[in-house]
């Protein structure tokens, strides 16, 4: 297959930023009727090879993504058993305090240099303040990194530093250890930050056509073969790493969409974490669906063969980890309510007369990779595809039992690359429109 070159305004790195936020974030992509390719990620980690699912989401991340998990006392051997998995290097002391288990959670974070600063020269007296404002007393060796912690929100001013350490002190210093190293949770804010609309409207309006070759040579093949309807090509250095069992993938290709949909859950006095995972959204462009125009930022149809055209549409997944199953499950409903166009929706004349969010949809998708109680999710198959260096992945849904075919046609295409599977479960009004069974 010869494709043409993506242009080169389509494939520059830099960001090109919205002149009006609140516009539509692919409204010069085909329209709402087309179908596009919508598939979610692969997570960056296993669970826990034991079961282990602890009433703290930061006990039960650390479970999932690390399997470390602490008993009620934390003695030196499993604190340090625990930085060494997550990457970092053990503390040597003998009684092994809350301090040496700050220290170590301080060099985990990746900020051992800056908490020396605070008794540096020019810093003078630094450590010793802070902790003196905070009322704590602790022996010299460990006064900045106590000090760099309280303020980088490591530890606590009500702790105890030199006495021993509670399940729930490793649990916060880790989780938020592998935060500012970069292991932890990616996301951009929570549903209650005041700014959370505006930080959206940032990541998606500065984010424009990528491309990984490997791939889409591939994705494109077999889209032109018939294996698949359509792909999503992601990268993995925007993966969410949010708990699953809390988590939901809502995926769409508006701004004012986005915003919109964090403002309702935001009213409806839901919260939790929020991260966006661009992705490339690729899929056959018929030639009766008009003029495509020319390429933009976020959207380009490209012609790869004679008379065949593929769209390369900018979309998004919108990451969200509730703060328990109960609003995860109660999704649902919102979308139902206030996101999913029906036939009743419009009156006689085509008009929208229900009160939707902008950018509704007929086929909304929303995805979970745990099962959920509601027992109208259904269970698809996400066809996996990781390019030879494991950065960038393309995906696409099938029903499980034609998950073998669309494997098999990978071979055939690319024989160097393994397509994997992974079980998702969707909302209904996306299988009916995967299956064929319904528009709506």
């Amino acid at each position: 297959m010869k494709k043409t070159a993506l242009p080169v305004n389509v494939l520059l790195a830099a960001a090109v930023s919205a002149a009006v936020c609140c516009t539509a974030f692919a409204s010069d992509s085909a329209p709402d009727s087309v179908p596009s390719a919508a598939e979610p990620v692969m997570s960056s980690a296993e669970a826990a090879e034991e079961e282990y699912v602890p009433a703290d989401p930061d006990a039960a991340w650390l479970s999932e993504y690390f399997n470390v998990a602490f008993e009620d006392d934390v003695t030196a051997d499993a604190f340090n058993d625990a930085l060494t998995d997550m990457g970092g290097e053990a503390v040597e002391a003998d009684p092994f305090t809350l301090a040496d288990a700050v220290t170590g959670a301080v060099r985990l974070a990746g900020m051992e240099e800056l908490a020396l600063t605070y008794e540096s020269d020019a810093a003078m007296q630094k450590a010793e303040e802070i902790l003196r404002d905070n009322n704590i007393s602790a022996e010299e060796a460990y006064e900045p990194y106590i000090a760099c912690a309280l303020d980088l929100g490591l530890a606590d001013s009500s702790w105890d530093f030199d006495g021993g350490i509670s399940a729930s002190q490793a649990t916060a210093m880790l989780a938020k250890a592998a935060g500012l190293n970069g292991t932890g949770r990616h996301y951009i804010g929570r549903i209650s930050d005041p700014d959370i609309l505006e930080k959206i409207c940032t990541v998606l309006s500065e984010t424009i056509i990528f491309d990984n070759e490997e791939l889409t040579d591939l994705g494109d093949q077999l889209v032109l073969d018939g294996a698949v309807t359509g792909y999503g090509l992601k990268y993995s250095g925007s993966d969410a790493r949010f708990l699953e069992e809390n988590t939901l993938k809502y995926s769409h290709s508006e701004l004012r969409h986005a915003e919109q949909l964090i403002g309702l859950l935001k009213s409806e006095g839901f919260d939790g974490y929020v991260q966006i995972e661009p992705k490339l959204s690729v899929y056959e462009y018929m030639a009766d669906w008009g003029d495509p125009g020319d390429p933009t930022p976020t959207y380009a149809v490209i012609e790869v063969e004679e008379n065949r055209m593929l769209a390369y549409a900018v979309e998004y997944d919108l990451m969200i980890e509730f703060e328990n199953t109960d609003e995860k499950e109660s999704f649902h409903g919102l979308i139902e309510d206030y996101a999913k166009k029906y036939d009743s929706s419009f009156d006689e004349d085509g008009n929208l007369t229900a009160k939707l969010l902008d950018g509704s949809w007929w086929q909304p998708l929303y995805s979970s990779v745990t099962e959920m109680e509601n027992e109208e999710y259904v269970r698809l198959t996400d066809n996996i595809v990781y390019n030879s260096a494991g950065d960038y992945s393309i995906h696409t849904f099938t029903l499980p039992e034609n998950a073998a075919a669309v494997a098999e046609a990978v071979g055939e295409i690319a024989p160097d690359l393994t397509a994997g599977e992974k079980t998702i479960y969707v909302n209904p009004a996306f299988y009916r429109y995967i299956s064929g069974e319904d528009y709506q």
